[in-house]
C-alpha cells in the first residue's frame, strides 16, 4: 500500500486524450473487455460499449449486462502510470451509438508501471534463421528483449552465425487481441539447450529500448493483470 499514490480525476482527465483505450471489467473478473473512452463531462466518463466478437457473444443484452450493483473496476495505462478506480454504471446508452455512461471516483489510484520486468509467456512465434522462417514459441518476454523456444533440429552453425556476425534477423509474433502476426527485427545473443529435444535462443530488440507498440501494449496488460488485485480492491 505504500507505493500507492492518487491524482484528481480533473488532472488525469486533462490529460488523457479521446480515444485512449480502458480496460474494464467486474469485480468478480466474469466480465472483461478493453474499450475506447469517447468523452467525459462533470465526473462522467463516455466509453464505448463492447461488441459481441469481444464477448464471445453471438448476442448482448447490454442492459442486463451492466444492471449490476457491484461497480466496475477500471484501469488505464496512460505514460507508464496505471490509472485505477471503481466507476458505477449511469446508464447505457443503445440507440444512435453504443456507449456506457459511468461515474469517476475524485480521487484515482496510480502506479508507475515496473521497467525491465521479464514475463513468462506462451506467444506463437517466427524467426527468420538463414532462408528459413522457423517456428517456436516466446517464452518470457521483456521491454529489451524475449526467449524463444525452438525444436533443436534448427541447425546451430546457422544460428551461431547471426550470434558471431552480429546480424539482425527478422521476428514474427502474434499476440492476444491483435488480428495480424506483429513483426520487427531481434537480434540473437545466446543459444542454449532445453532437454534434447529444443533449444532456446536468447533474443534482443535492434532498436534498444523502443519495444515495438504491440510488445508495449502487451507488457502493459501483463502489468494490469499482475496488479488486479491490488489495485482499487478496498
Amino acid at each position: 500500500m505504500t507505493e500507492k499514490t492518487v491524482i484528481d480525476r480533473e488532472e488525469l482527465i486533462k490529460s488523457v486524450g479521446i480515444g485512449e483505450w480502458i480496460h474494464i471489467n467486474s469485480e468478480d473478473g466474469q466480465l472483461k473487455y478493453r474499450a475506447s473512452i469517447v468523452g467525459y463531462s462533470q465526473g462522467v466518463l463516455l466509453t464505448a460499449l463492447p461488441s459481441a466478437k469481444q464477448l464471445e457473444l453471438e448476442n448482448v443484452d447490454y442492459q442486463s449486462l451492466f444492471d449490476q450493483p457491484a461497480p466496475l473496476v477500471m484501469r488505464l495505462v496512460f505514460e507508464g502510470v496505471i490509472y485505477a478506480f471503481k466507476s458505477e454504471v449511469l446508464l447505457v446508452n443503445t440507440d444512435a451509438c453504443k456507449l456506457l455512461l459511468s461515474a469517476i471516483p475524485e480521487q484515482i489510484q496510480l502506479r508507475r508501471l515496473r521497467q525491465g520486468v521479464r514475463y513468462p509467456c506462451v506467444l506463437q512465434a517466427g524467426l527468420l534463421i538463414g532462408e528459413a522462417k522457423i517456428r517456436g514459441v516466446l517464452t518470457n518476454i521483456s521491454e529489451g528483449g524475449c526467449l524463444l523456444r525452438i525444436k533443436a533440429a534448427t541447425k546451430r552453425d546457422t544460428i551461431k552465425g547471426l550470434i558471431d556476425n552480429e546480424k539482425a534477423t527478422g521476428l514474427d509474433v502474434r499476440f492476444p487481441f491483435e488480428e495480424k502476426d506483429s513483426s520487427f527485427n531481434v537480434m540473437v545473443k545466446s543459444v542454449a539447450a532445453d532437454g534434447g529435444d529444443y533449444l532456446l535462443l536468447g533474443l534482443s530488440y535492434v532498436e534498444a529500448g523502443e519495444a515495438a507498440p504491440a510488445i508495449t501494449k502487451y507488457l502493459e496488460f501483463m502489468q494490469l493483470e499482475q496488479l488486479s488485485e491490488h489495485l482499487v480492491l478496498s
